[in-house]
């Protein structure tokens, strides 16, 4: 698998917080979103 670049991995976080930003209501819901999301091993 190839490595991120750091400017590439910033563009990934921002759209991530992006798409929360649109999508949760208040903190607790954009926490869920997030935990949500996580890869499970």
């Amino acid at each position: 698998m190839d490595e991120m670049t750091t400017a590439e991995l910033n563009q990934y976080l921002e759209t991530i917080a992006k798409l929360i930003e649109a999508t949760a209501k208040d903190q607790t819901e954009a926490a869920k979103i997030v935990r949500d999301s996580q890869v499970k091993a």
